[in-house]
């Protein structure tokens, strides 16, 4: 199953990198419109990356897509991978960490749809994958299962 991953680094990197590649560009051009346009592009072509994530039955696919093409992918055998590890990020987002043995881990912030961390559980009591939860993700899982409200 396929699922969106949320890019949000990407996302305050575009935030972070316009303002101060604006401020730079303004004092050496000032400001205009060109200068405007420019940066939109900039924008435009950084916000268009996505990742994408798919569990299968024997191996984990991590993709990145520039538009629809994939430009990076990263494929994981169960025996690459050293943990799966659920955790909470910010206030209330759920996050999955995926420590790989040789390489970086992988991090995916709020999957969609939210069965995703379903999926990974599955995925790690099939191929006998160490699994952890941190203390504040139960807290999060005990909220959603009370109905509580969602922050």
């Amino acid at each position: 199953m396929e699922f969106d991953v949320s890019a949000e680094r990407l996302f305050m990197f575009n935030i972070f990198g316009l303002v101060l590649l604006w401020n730079m560009l303004r004092e050496i051009y000032g400001a205009s419109i060109l200068l405007f346009f420019i940066l939109f592009l900039i924008m435009v072509v950084i916000s268009s990356f996505r990742y994408k994530f798919e569990v299968g039955h024997d191996q984990l696919v991590y993709r990145l897509l520039f538009f629809k093409k994939t430009i990076y992918i990263r494929k994981l055998a169960p025996s690459d991978i050293s943990q799966i590890r659920f955790v909470r990020l910010m206030w209330a987002k759920k996050t999955v960490l995926i420590k790989v043995k040789s390489e970086r881990k992988i991090r995916l912030v709020e999957p969609s749809p939210s069965t995703a961390f379903d999926h990974l559980m599955e995925f790690a009591d099939k191929h006998e994958v160490e699994l952890h939860k941190t203390r504040d993700y139960l807290l999060l899982e005990r909220k959603k299962e009370r109905g509580g409200r969602s922050y």
